[in-house]
């Protein structure tokens, strides 16, 4: 399906909305795209546009002079002949770099190497590219450090340091079985972000949410950075480290006061619980805060041996 660009400002104004951003700081972000297209014009999408397509006719041309038919190439690029056919009818300039690596793919190929070795070896090109290389001189951005950022060593340890945390915080609650009468309808989630988290992306959470089998708090997979929007979306707004969202309850208040646990209304007056009373259709939840997601698993754990 073609979405136009009205369409896809639309649908992502009506997301932004969901995610508790105000009018004045979507009108904000609107501008900064206006003026700033390269925020819309990701590496990623200079691989895809440029980088991959010229890829894709050097491979072409590199098993064909290794004897292969149009119709063995389409097999092995995945596209149609008559792709095949354009592809082989432009006529490639000398690129060190590409061609190296273009001869190798297709080395690969005519060798009969399996499709993942193949992909393993284009993807770590692709990141090559991307820190330093081809992609970075076409993307033209002064000062980006994104892609080496993505694999930085430092933040591949803050992140397996969110996600052992959030698997321990699930061990916790599993401890518990006075936990699943605070389960609400839409199920329960623990979610964490990265110390200096700017996006959904860098907040860990468990994709599926966790559910309730045999009277134990279950999660269907590992937690994963990314599974939760809506956690993550409020743990961004509110400069929080952890939360996990449960149901509120007509008691659930004065056993915050009796525990001493301080709570609040409104997303922009947060302590350690926010309460949502809902409204039409939407289940009314609190959201337990921590410093990290063991220390909101101890105050859940806390509330629920209080509760009724």
């Amino acid at each position: 399906m073609v979405v136009s660009t009205e369409q896809a400002l639309t649908l992502l104004t009506a997301f932004l909305v969901d995610q508790y951003w105000d009018q004045h700081e979507i009108c904000t972000m609107y501008l900064r795209l206006e003026y700033n297209p390269v925020i819309m014009y990701p590496p990623c999408l200079i691989v895809v546009e440029n980088l991959l397509y010229d890829l894709r006719i050097r491979v072409a041309h590199a098993l064909r002079h290794a004897g292969l038919t149009q119709t063995e190439i389409s097999r092995a690029l995945h596209v149609s002949q008559a792709m095949v056919s354009k592809y082989l009818s432009q006529s490639v300039e000398f690129a060190p770099e590409r061609d190296e690596v273009s001869q190798e793919i297709a080395r690969m190929m005519a060798q009969g190497k399996e499709e993942k070795d193949i992909l393993l070896y284009l993807c770590q090109t692709c990141f090559r590219w991307r820190e330093g290389g081809s992609t970075c001189s076409l993307h033209s951005l002064p000062g980006c450090t994104v892609c080496y950022q993505l694999r930085s060593p430092e933040i591949l340890d803050e992140k397996q340091s969110v996600i052992e945390n959030v698997r321990e915080a699930l061990s916790i609650l599993e401890s518990c079985s006075a936990v699943i009468d605070l389960m609400p309808q839409v199920h329960m989630n623990i979610a964490m972000s990265l110390e200096n988290a700017r996006n959904p992306m860098e907040v860990a959470a468990f994709p599926g949410r966790l559910a309730p089998v045999h009277g134990v708090i279950t999660a269907v997979s590992d937690p994963e950075f990314g599974a939760s929007h809506h956690l993550a979306s409020l743990l961004l707004r509110t400069g929080k480290r952890a939360v996990i969202n449960i149901k509120y309850t007509d008691t659930l208040i004065s056993v915050l006061k009796k525990l001493e646990i301080s709570f609040s209304y409104s997303v922009n007056e947060c302590r350690d619980v926010l309460i949502d009373k809902g409204g039409f259709g939407i289940e009314p939840c609190a959201y337990i805060f921590g410093k990290d997601a063991v220390s909101a698993a101890f105050t859940l754990l806390e509330i629920s041996q209080s509760v009724e």
